[in-house]
Protein backbone atom coordinates (compact mmCIF):
# COMPACT_ATOMS: atom_id res chain seq x y z
CA UNK A 1 0.00 0.00 0.00
CA UNK A 2 2.80 2.43 0.91
CA UNK A 3 4.49 1.66 -2.37
CA UNK A 4 1.31 2.47 -4.29
CA UNK A 5 0.80 5.73 -2.43
CA UNK A 6 4.34 6.78 -3.28
CA UNK A 7 3.48 6.66 -6.99
CA UNK A 8 2.47 10.20 -7.93
CA UNK A 9 0.17 9.07 -10.71
CA UNK A 10 -1.91 7.09 -8.20
CA UNK A 11 -3.11 10.41 -6.78
CA UNK A 12 -4.40 11.64 -10.16
CA UNK A 13 -8.00 10.38 -9.71
CA UNK A 14 -8.21 12.12 -6.33
CA UNK A 15 -7.08 15.63 -7.24
CA UNK A 16 -8.58 15.56 -10.75
CA UNK A 17 -12.02 14.58 -9.41
CA UNK A 18 -11.82 17.19 -6.65
CA UNK A 19 -10.83 19.85 -9.19
CA UNK A 20 -13.68 18.81 -11.48
CA UNK A 21 -16.21 19.08 -8.64
CA UNK A 22 -14.86 22.51 -7.69
CA UNK A 23 -15.27 23.61 -11.30
CA UNK A 24 -18.85 22.31 -11.36
CA UNK A 25 -19.70 24.26 -8.19
CA UNK A 26 -18.22 27.49 -9.56
CA UNK A 27 -20.13 27.07 -12.82
CA UNK A 28 -23.54 26.08 -11.47
CA UNK A 29 -23.85 27.78 -8.10
CA UNK A 30 -24.38 31.20 -9.76
CA UNK A 31 -27.48 29.74 -11.46
CA UNK A 32 -29.19 29.69 -8.07
CA UNK A 33 -27.79 32.99 -6.82
CA UNK A 34 -30.07 35.63 -5.38
CA UNK A 35 -33.42 35.44 -3.64
CA UNK A 36 -35.26 34.65 -6.86
CA UNK A 37 -34.49 34.04 -10.48
CA UNK A 38 -35.00 36.78 -13.04
CA UNK A 39 -35.95 36.25 -16.67
CA UNK A 40 -34.17 38.02 -19.52
CA UNK A 41 -35.80 38.74 -22.89
CA UNK A 42 -38.99 37.17 -21.59
CA UNK A 43 -41.36 37.09 -24.61
CA UNK A 44 -44.89 38.45 -24.13
CA UNK A 45 -47.49 39.69 -26.60
CA UNK A 46 -49.90 42.60 -26.55
CA UNK A 47 -52.78 42.86 -29.02
CA UNK A 48 -55.12 45.81 -29.57
CA UNK A 49 -57.99 44.85 -31.84
CA UNK A 50 -59.62 48.19 -31.04
CA UNK A 51 -58.13 50.78 -33.40
CA UNK A 52 -59.87 53.61 -31.58
CA UNK A 53 -58.24 52.64 -28.29
CA UNK A 54 -54.85 52.12 -29.92
CA UNK A 55 -54.95 55.66 -31.35
CA UNK A 56 -56.28 57.25 -28.14
CA UNK A 57 -54.05 58.97 -25.61
CA UNK A 58 -54.70 56.20 -23.09
CA UNK A 59 -53.90 53.48 -25.63
CA UNK A 60 -50.71 55.21 -26.76
CA UNK A 61 -49.68 55.73 -23.14
CA UNK A 62 -50.31 52.09 -22.38
CA UNK A 63 -48.19 50.90 -25.31
CA UNK A 64 -45.45 53.44 -24.66
CA UNK A 65 -45.33 52.56 -20.98
CA UNK A 66 -44.78 48.86 -21.55
CA UNK A 67 -41.68 48.64 -19.47
CA UNK A 68 -38.73 46.55 -20.48
CA UNK A 69 -38.34 45.73 -16.79
CA UNK A 70 -41.11 44.26 -14.65
CA UNK A 71 -40.42 42.99 -11.12
CA UNK A 72 -36.79 42.60 -12.12
CA UNK A 73 -37.61 40.60 -15.25
CA UNK A 74 -36.48 41.80 -18.67
CA UNK A 75 -39.51 41.72 -20.97
CA UNK A 76 -39.41 41.38 -24.75
CA UNK A 77 -42.74 42.73 -26.00
CA UNK A 78 -44.22 41.66 -29.30
CA UNK A 79 -47.08 43.58 -30.92
CA UNK A 80 -49.57 41.37 -32.77
CA UNK A 81 -52.52 42.53 -34.84
CA UNK A 82 -55.11 40.02 -33.68
CA UNK A 83 -55.94 37.48 -31.00
CA UNK A 84 -55.68 34.75 -33.63
CA UNK A 85 -52.05 35.62 -34.42
CA UNK A 86 -51.25 35.80 -30.70
CA UNK A 87 -52.74 32.34 -30.14
CA UNK A 88 -50.70 30.98 -33.06
CA UNK A 89 -47.50 32.46 -31.61
CA UNK A 90 -48.23 30.83 -28.25
CA UNK A 91 -48.93 27.48 -29.93
CA UNK A 92 -45.55 27.79 -31.63
CA UNK A 93 -43.97 28.43 -28.20
CA UNK A 94 -42.81 31.91 -29.23
CA UNK A 95 -44.37 33.69 -26.25
CA UNK A 96 -45.41 32.82 -22.71
CA UNK A 97 -48.58 34.88 -22.72
CA UNK A 98 -50.60 37.67 -24.32
CA UNK A 99 -52.79 40.60 -23.27
CA UNK A 100 -55.75 41.08 -25.61
CA UNK A 101 -57.63 44.38 -25.92
CA UNK A 102 -60.73 43.28 -27.86
CA UNK A 103 -62.61 45.29 -30.45
CA UNK A 104 -65.24 47.55 -28.91
CA UNK A 105 -63.09 48.14 -25.83
CA UNK A 106 -63.20 51.94 -26.22
CA UNK A 107 -66.95 51.84 -26.70
CA UNK A 108 -67.32 49.80 -23.51
CA UNK A 109 -65.32 52.39 -21.58
CA UNK A 110 -67.38 55.23 -23.07
CA UNK A 111 -70.63 53.48 -22.18
CA UNK A 112 -69.41 52.83 -18.64
CA UNK A 113 -68.40 56.48 -18.20
CA UNK A 114 -71.79 57.64 -19.50
CA UNK A 115 -73.61 55.33 -17.08
CA UNK A 116 -71.57 56.53 -14.11
CA UNK A 117 -71.96 60.20 -15.06
CA UNK A 118 -75.72 59.79 -15.29
CA UNK A 119 -75.60 58.21 -11.82
CA UNK A 120 -77.14 54.98 -13.01
CA UNK A 121 -76.98 52.05 -10.62
CA UNK A 122 -76.07 49.51 -13.30
CA UNK A 123 -73.22 49.17 -15.71
CA UNK A 124 -70.68 46.76 -17.15
CA UNK A 125 -66.90 46.85 -16.88
CA UNK A 126 -64.78 46.89 -20.02
CA UNK A 127 -63.16 43.51 -20.73
CA UNK A 128 -59.60 42.44 -21.41
CA UNK A 129 -58.27 38.94 -22.04
CA UNK A 130 -55.10 37.30 -20.76
CA UNK A 131 -53.85 34.25 -22.63
CA UNK A 132 -51.34 31.94 -20.95
CA UNK A 133 -48.93 29.42 -22.46
CA UNK A 134 -49.28 26.67 -19.85
CA UNK A 135 -46.66 24.52 -21.56
CA UNK A 136 -43.83 26.88 -20.68
CA UNK A 137 -43.36 25.50 -17.17
CA UNK A 138 -44.51 26.66 -13.77
CA UNK A 139 -42.02 29.51 -13.42
CA UNK A 140 -42.63 30.98 -16.88
CA UNK A 141 -46.40 30.61 -16.56
CA UNK A 142 -46.45 32.31 -13.18
CA UNK A 143 -44.30 35.23 -14.34
CA UNK A 144 -46.37 35.73 -17.51
CA UNK A 145 -49.62 35.78 -15.54
CA UNK A 146 -48.25 38.21 -12.95
CA UNK A 147 -46.85 40.65 -15.52
CA UNK A 148 -49.97 40.67 -17.71
CA UNK A 149 -52.33 40.96 -14.74
CA UNK A 150 -50.23 43.83 -13.40
CA UNK A 151 -50.61 45.74 -16.68
CA UNK A 152 -54.36 45.12 -16.83
CA UNK A 153 -54.73 46.21 -13.18
CA UNK A 154 -52.64 49.37 -13.62
CA UNK A 155 -54.69 50.32 -16.71
CA UNK A 156 -57.88 49.76 -14.75
CA UNK A 157 -56.54 51.91 -11.88
CA UNK A 158 -55.66 54.73 -14.30
CA UNK A 159 -59.17 54.71 -15.77
CA UNK A 160 -60.68 54.55 -12.29
CA UNK A 161 -58.70 57.58 -11.10
CA UNK A 162 -59.71 59.56 -14.20
CA UNK A 163 -63.39 58.74 -13.68
CA UNK A 164 -63.24 59.63 -9.98
CA UNK A 165 -61.57 62.99 -10.70
CA UNK A 166 -64.18 63.81 -13.34
CA UNK A 167 -67.09 62.87 -11.06
CA UNK A 168 -65.62 64.90 -8.22
CA UNK A 169 -65.29 67.95 -10.44
CA UNK A 170 -68.89 67.51 -11.61
CA UNK A 171 -70.09 67.09 -8.03
CA UNK A 172 -71.61 63.71 -8.83
CA UNK A 173 -72.25 61.05 -6.24
CA UNK A 174 -71.54 57.38 -6.64
CA UNK A 175 -74.17 54.88 -5.69
CA UNK A 176 -72.91 52.18 -3.31
CA UNK A 177 -74.18 49.70 -5.91
CA UNK A 178 -71.56 50.77 -8.43
CA UNK A 179 -68.64 51.54 -6.08
CA UNK A 180 -66.86 48.33 -6.97
CA UNK A 181 -67.41 49.04 -10.66
CA UNK A 182 -65.84 52.47 -10.29
CA UNK A 183 -62.87 50.94 -8.48
CA UNK A 184 -62.40 48.31 -11.19
CA UNK A 185 -63.75 49.70 -14.48
CA UNK A 186 -61.67 47.15 -16.43
CA UNK A 187 -61.90 43.44 -15.72
CA UNK A 188 -59.85 40.67 -17.25
CA UNK A 189 -60.28 36.94 -17.73
CA UNK A 190 -57.41 34.47 -17.97
CA UNK A 191 -57.39 31.31 -20.04
CA UNK A 192 -54.89 28.63 -21.00
CA UNK A 193 -54.36 28.54 -24.76
CA UNK A 194 -53.17 24.97 -25.15
CA UNK A 195 -56.14 23.37 -23.43
CA UNK A 196 -54.00 20.82 -21.61
CA UNK A 197 -55.33 18.78 -18.74
CA UNK A 198 -54.27 19.69 -15.24
CA UNK A 199 -51.78 16.81 -15.12
CA UNK A 200 -48.82 18.58 -16.73
CA UNK A 201 -46.50 17.97 -13.75
CA UNK A 202 -45.72 21.70 -13.58
CA UNK A 203 -44.40 21.48 -17.14
CA UNK A 204 -41.49 19.28 -16.07
CA UNK A 205 -42.41 16.07 -17.94
CA UNK A 206 -40.36 16.86 -21.10
CA UNK A 207 -37.29 17.64 -19.01
CA UNK A 208 -37.62 14.49 -16.91
CA UNK A 209 -37.94 12.29 -20.00
CA UNK A 210 -34.85 13.84 -21.59
CA UNK A 211 -33.00 13.59 -18.27
CA UNK A 212 -33.70 9.84 -18.14
CA UNK A 213 -32.54 9.48 -21.74
CA UNK A 214 -29.31 11.35 -20.95
CA UNK A 215 -28.52 9.35 -17.81
CA UNK A 216 -29.36 6.13 -19.65
CA UNK A 217 -26.86 7.04 -22.35
CA UNK A 218 -24.14 7.86 -19.84
CA UNK A 219 -24.61 4.83 -17.61
CA UNK A 220 -25.34 2.49 -20.49
CA UNK A 221 -22.19 3.41 -22.40
CA UNK A 222 -20.02 3.01 -19.31
CA UNK A 223 -21.58 -0.13 -17.85
CA UNK A 224 -21.93 -2.01 -21.12
CA UNK A 225 -18.30 -1.28 -21.98
CA UNK A 226 -17.13 -2.22 -18.49
CA UNK A 227 -19.05 -5.48 -18.22
CA UNK A 228 -18.41 -6.63 -21.79
CA UNK A 229 -14.76 -5.69 -21.43
CA UNK A 230 -14.46 -7.92 -18.37
CA UNK A 231 -16.37 -10.75 -20.03
CA UNK A 232 -14.31 -10.41 -23.20
CA UNK A 233 -11.09 -10.59 -21.22
CA UNK A 234 -12.29 -13.77 -19.54
CA UNK A 235 -13.20 -15.32 -22.90
CA UNK A 236 -9.77 -14.52 -24.30
CA UNK A 237 -8.01 -15.94 -21.26
CA UNK A 238 -10.03 -19.11 -21.71
CA UNK A 239 -8.46 -19.45 -25.13
CA UNK A 240 -11.37 -18.37 -27.29
CA UNK A 241 -10.73 -15.70 -29.93
CA UNK A 242 -12.65 -12.44 -29.60
CA UNK A 243 -11.71 -9.46 -31.73
CA UNK A 244 -12.07 -5.88 -30.55
CA UNK A 245 -14.38 -5.19 -33.49
CA UNK A 246 -16.82 -7.89 -32.39
CA UNK A 247 -16.69 -6.54 -28.86
CA UNK A 248 -17.47 -3.00 -30.05
CA UNK A 249 -20.25 -4.24 -32.33
CA UNK A 250 -21.81 -6.11 -29.40
CA UNK A 251 -21.64 -2.96 -27.24
CA UNK A 252 -23.45 -0.98 -29.95
CA UNK A 253 -26.13 -3.66 -30.29
CA UNK A 254 -26.73 -3.77 -26.54
CA UNK A 255 -26.89 0.04 -26.49
CA UNK A 256 -29.66 -0.02 -29.11
CA UNK A 257 -31.57 -2.66 -27.14
CA UNK A 258 -31.17 -0.59 -23.96
CA UNK A 259 -32.51 2.53 -25.71
CA UNK A 260 -35.58 0.63 -26.94
CA UNK A 261 -36.21 -0.85 -23.50
CA UNK A 262 -35.89 2.46 -21.64
CA UNK A 263 -37.98 4.36 -24.20
CA UNK A 264 -40.77 1.78 -23.91
CA UNK A 265 -40.65 1.80 -20.12
CA UNK A 266 -40.79 5.60 -20.08
CA UNK A 267 -44.02 5.64 -22.08
CA UNK A 268 -45.63 3.09 -19.76
CA UNK A 269 -44.56 4.95 -16.63
CA UNK A 270 -45.20 8.55 -17.72
CA UNK A 271 -48.48 8.05 -19.55
CA UNK A 272 -49.75 4.71 -18.27
CA UNK A 273 -48.97 4.94 -14.56
CA UNK A 274 -48.87 8.72 -13.97
CA UNK A 275 -51.30 9.72 -16.71
CA UNK A 276 -49.30 12.77 -17.78
CA UNK A 277 -50.87 15.11 -20.33
CA UNK A 278 -49.79 14.82 -23.95
CA UNK A 279 -51.07 16.50 -27.11
CA UNK A 280 -49.83 13.95 -29.68
CA UNK A 281 -49.90 10.17 -30.00
CA UNK A 282 -47.79 8.09 -27.65
CA UNK A 283 -46.18 6.43 -30.67
CA UNK A 284 -44.83 9.78 -31.86
CA UNK A 285 -43.47 10.47 -28.40
CA UNK A 286 -41.99 6.96 -28.20
CA UNK A 287 -40.05 7.30 -31.46
CA UNK A 288 -38.76 10.73 -30.48
CA UNK A 289 -37.73 9.36 -27.05
CA UNK A 290 -35.94 6.50 -28.80
CA UNK A 291 -34.14 8.98 -31.06
CA UNK A 292 -33.01 10.93 -27.98
CA UNK A 293 -31.90 7.80 -26.10
CA UNK A 294 -29.92 6.47 -29.06
CA UNK A 295 -28.26 9.84 -29.62
CA UNK A 296 -27.18 10.17 -25.99
CA UNK A 297 -25.87 6.59 -25.86
CA UNK A 298 -23.78 6.95 -29.01
CA UNK A 299 -22.58 10.40 -27.95
CA UNK A 300 -21.17 9.01 -24.72
CA UNK A 301 -19.90 5.93 -26.58
CA UNK A 302 -17.94 8.18 -28.94
CA UNK A 303 -16.49 10.06 -25.97
CA UNK A 304 -15.44 6.73 -24.45
CA UNK A 305 -13.79 5.66 -27.70
CA UNK A 306 -11.95 8.98 -28.10
CA UNK A 307 -10.76 9.39 -24.51
CA UNK A 308 -10.46 5.78 -23.35
CA UNK A 309 -10.05 5.39 -19.60
CA UNK A 310 -10.35 9.17 -19.13
CA UNK A 311 -13.72 9.18 -20.85
CA UNK A 312 -15.72 9.48 -17.63
CA UNK A 313 -13.94 12.73 -16.76
CA UNK A 314 -15.30 14.15 -20.02
CA UNK A 315 -18.73 12.45 -19.96
CA UNK A 316 -19.72 13.67 -16.51
CA UNK A 317 -19.31 17.44 -17.05
CA UNK A 318 -20.88 17.20 -20.52
CA UNK A 319 -23.87 15.41 -19.02
CA UNK A 320 -24.26 18.07 -16.31
CA UNK A 321 -23.76 20.87 -18.82
CA UNK A 322 -26.45 19.37 -21.01
CA UNK A 323 -28.91 19.05 -18.13
CA UNK A 324 -28.60 22.70 -17.11
CA UNK A 325 -28.34 24.10 -20.64
CA UNK A 326 -31.44 22.19 -21.78
CA UNK A 327 -33.78 24.86 -20.40
CA UNK A 328 -36.00 22.14 -19.01
CA UNK A 329 -35.70 22.61 -15.27
CA UNK A 330 -34.73 26.28 -15.35
CA UNK A 331 -35.72 28.46 -18.34
CA UNK A 332 -32.78 29.48 -20.49
CA UNK A 333 -33.74 33.12 -20.09
CA UNK A 334 -32.72 32.93 -16.41
CA UNK A 335 -29.32 31.32 -17.00
CA UNK A 336 -25.94 33.05 -17.31
CA UNK A 337 -24.41 33.55 -20.78
CA UNK A 338 -22.07 30.61 -20.16
CA UNK A 339 -25.00 28.19 -20.27
CA UNK A 340 -26.59 29.94 -23.25
CA UNK A 341 -23.46 29.19 -25.27
CA UNK A 342 -23.51 25.48 -24.44
CA UNK A 343 -27.24 25.28 -25.15
CA UNK A 344 -26.51 26.10 -28.79
CA UNK A 345 -24.62 22.88 -29.53
CA UNK A 346 -25.45 20.37 -26.79
CA UNK A 347 -28.30 18.10 -27.99
CA UNK A 348 -30.29 18.09 -24.74
CA UNK A 349 -31.63 21.62 -25.36
CA UNK A 350 -33.14 20.51 -28.68
CA UNK A 351 -34.43 17.30 -27.10
CA UNK A 352 -36.36 19.25 -24.47
CA UNK A 353 -37.74 21.61 -27.13
CA UNK A 354 -38.89 18.68 -29.26
CA UNK A 355 -40.37 16.76 -26.33
CA UNK A 356 -42.17 19.87 -25.09
CA UNK A 357 -43.63 20.36 -28.57
CA UNK A 358 -44.92 16.79 -28.66
CA UNK A 359 -46.37 16.89 -25.16
CA UNK A 360 -47.80 20.41 -25.07
CA UNK A 361 -47.95 21.97 -28.56
CA UNK A 362 -49.50 19.23 -30.66
CA UNK A 363 -46.23 18.33 -32.35
CA UNK A 364 -46.16 21.70 -34.13
CA UNK A 365 -42.94 21.81 -36.16
CA UNK A 366 -42.71 25.58 -35.58
CA UNK A 367 -42.75 25.13 -31.79
CA UNK A 368 -39.30 23.52 -31.74
CA UNK A 369 -39.93 20.00 -33.04
CA UNK A 370 -38.74 20.70 -36.58
CA UNK A 371 -35.37 22.06 -35.48
CA UNK A 372 -35.03 19.33 -32.85
CA UNK A 373 -35.54 16.53 -35.39
CA UNK A 374 -32.93 17.97 -37.74
CA UNK A 375 -30.30 18.65 -35.08
CA UNK A 376 -30.71 15.40 -33.17
CA UNK A 377 -30.75 13.31 -36.36
CA UNK A 378 -27.53 14.95 -37.54
CA UNK A 379 -25.91 14.29 -34.17
CA UNK A 380 -26.95 10.63 -34.27
CA UNK A 381 -25.61 10.15 -37.81
CA UNK A 382 -22.30 11.76 -36.86
CA UNK A 383 -21.92 9.68 -33.70
CA UNK A 384 -22.78 6.47 -35.57
CA UNK A 385 -20.28 7.38 -38.27
CA UNK A 386 -17.51 7.83 -35.71
CA UNK A 387 -18.38 4.48 -34.11
CA UNK A 388 -18.28 2.81 -37.54
CA UNK A 389 -14.86 4.33 -38.20
CA UNK A 390 -13.55 2.83 -34.97
CA UNK A 391 -15.24 -0.46 -35.85
CA UNK A 392 -13.63 -0.60 -39.31
CA UNK A 393 -10.22 0.35 -37.96
CA UNK A 394 -10.49 -2.27 -35.25
CA UNK A 395 -11.54 -4.91 -37.76
CA UNK A 396 -8.56 -4.11 -40.01
CA UNK A 397 -6.12 -4.45 -37.14
CA UNK A 398 -7.49 -7.90 -36.50
CA UNK A 399 -6.54 -10.11 -33.60
CA UNK A 400 -3.73 -12.58 -32.94
CA UNK A 401 -6.36 -15.25 -32.59
CA UNK A 402 -8.22 -14.19 -35.75
CA UNK A 403 -7.51 -17.44 -37.52
CA UNK A 404 -9.29 -19.49 -34.87
CA UNK A 405 -13.03 -20.08 -34.66
CA UNK A 406 -14.98 -18.60 -31.76
CA UNK A 407 -16.39 -22.02 -31.02
CA UNK A 408 -12.96 -23.66 -30.80
CA UNK A 409 -10.23 -23.17 -28.17
CA UNK A 410 -7.06 -21.57 -29.51
CA UNK A 411 -4.85 -24.50 -28.48
CA UNK A 412 -7.04 -27.07 -30.24
CA UNK A 413 -5.43 -28.61 -33.34
CA UNK A 414 -7.08 -29.99 -36.42
CA UNK A 415 -6.10 -33.50 -37.48
CA UNK A 416 -5.03 -33.91 -41.06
Amino acid sequence: MKTLLKVKFAWFPVWSTALLMLSMISIYLPVFAGNDQKMTNFPLIIVSEDEEFASSDMGKAMINNLTEKQDGHSIQWKIESSEKSAVQAIKENKAYGALIIPSGFSQSLATLESDLMSEQTEGNAAKMKILINEGGGQMATSIAANVLQSIASSTSSAVSNTLKDTMTQEGLHVSPLVTSLLDEPIQYSSSNVLGLSTNVNKGMTPFMMVLIASITGLMGAQMIQGYLGGIGEGIRKAGYPLSDSKLLLTEMLLGIILAILVSSTLQLAVFGVFGSAHSTSIWSIFFFTLLCSLTMFFMFKVIGLLFGKWGMLVMFPINILGIFASGGAIPLTTLPVFHHVFSLFLPTRYMVDGMRSLLFYGGNMQSGLGTALWVISIYLVVFLAVCMIFLIRSNKKGSPSKAHSLDKPADQTVAL
